[in-house]
């Protein structure tokens, strides 16, 4: 892991004007970048990698034959093959921005490659859960990494809407707000960012630390493909979904939750309404604001202006830079069994219609 030790802070992302938003080190050799991505990610990922100062070595593509086009795109050097760029390619950084087949299932051979990046000092983001399926986890190595934690050592999923500062700051303010008794969040973000299930994944890390795992999850989902007598369902995989998911979540002590998420916007959102009994919080882009049963505004946080910059960028541009620093807030790790217990009773609930169990998915997920 490469640490910076002087300070930046002008930055020209999408328009000319310089921002200022972050400051970091930059005396250390800057961390070399390989990434994995369709060619519609390549302008985002440039943006990011600039931002956050990391030198993109490496480019490749889970559709082969786009890989010259992405190299090309991006000016480096063109990847062929994740599991050699992952057990030995000349970098300190790789990211999945579309892992395409890789780990798309509990594959032993995928989370070796993870292992062997590990072993060497590479760190992983991706972007997309992984694995992207809780079928057929049982009997394998991923089982164990999943129980014990260490997956969350061995790739980072980002950007993660919980590890935000403004959700940092939300949680100061939970301490005296909670029990939250209900709530409603929206989440989106442009599908170059993630697909859909890269959003039920991030949104059920959210309403886990929020509120709990829910007893019972209802769902729905529409895709984009849809139109008159056509209604695609997900399958069992998170992977290439997109459109939006509707989630009606129920908890055993009678608390709710109701979500809409989507991959299908231009900018990214998100707007949370939560209640307890000491009064209502409202979140979005901006910030939050407490009010109290009465009505009256006893607290509320603003975030930095971010001068036109998406905010889903400036999340993952951070998430980078903590990731290569080692430094950042301490946060509790993903609790990958009970995130992809409630994401896949959300695929399941969409298939047959009823609300469905994620302590149910949880007990299959690590003893088949």
């Amino acid at each position: 892991m490469l640490h910076h030790s002087t300070i930046r802070t002008d930055f020209t992302l999408r328009s000319s004007a310089p921002i200022r938003f972050f400051a970091y080190n930059t005396i250390m050799p800057k961390a070399r970048c390989v990434v994995w991505i369709d060619p519609e990610q390549a302008p985002v990922i440039k943006r990011v990698l600039a931002c956050a100062d990391i030198e993109l070595v490496g480019a490749g593509s889970p559709d082969s034959a786009r890989t010259g086009q992405v190299a090309t795109d991006l000016a480096c050097e063109p990847v062929d093959d994740l599991r050699v760029a992952l057990s030995g390619f000349d970098a300190d950084l790789l990211i999945l921005g579309n892992p395409g087949k890789f780990a798309d299932q509990a594959v032993d051979a995928d989370l070796d490659a993870l292992k062997a990046a590990h072993a060497r000092n590479m760190a992983v983001a991706t972007l997309e859960p992984i694995p992207a399926a809780s079928t057929g986890i049982g009997g394998t190595t991923f089982a164990e990494v999943l129980g014990t934690g260490a997956l969350n050592e061995l790739v980072h999923m980002m950007p993660m809407t919980r590890h935000t500062p403004m959700i940092d700051e939300l949680y100061t303010v939970l301490e005296t707000f909670a029990p939250i008794r209900s709530c409603n969040i929206v989440l989106g973000m442009p599908k170059v960012l993630g697909s859909l299930g890269a959003r039920l994944f991030d949104a059920m890390d959210l309403i886990r630390s929020l509120v709990g795992v829910p007893n019972i999850i209802e769902a729905g989902y529409i895709s984009p493909a849809a139109g008159r007598g056509m209604h695609p369902l997900p399958g069992q995989s998170l992977r290439y979904l997109h459109g939006e998911f509707t989630l009606n979540l129920r908890f055993s002590d009678g608390r709710c939750a109701a979500l809409l998420l989507t991959d299908q916007v231009g900018a990214s959102t998100i707007n949370i309404t939560m209640l307890s009994n000491e009064g209502h919080i409202v979140v979005d882009n901006a910030g939050f604001k407490w009010f109290n049963p009465a009505g009256e505004m006893i607290d509320s946080h603003t975030c930095p202006d971010t001068k036109g910059v998406d905010p889903a960028e400036i999340a993952l541009t951070a998430q980078l830079i903590e990731l290569c620093s080692g430094v950042g807030p301490k946060r509790a790790p993903i609790d990958y069994p009970g995130v992809l217990s409630m994401t896949h009773a959300t695929l399941l609930s969409t298939r047959t219609g009823q609300g469905e169990s994620p302590r149910a998915v949880e007990q299959l997920l690590l003893s088949m």
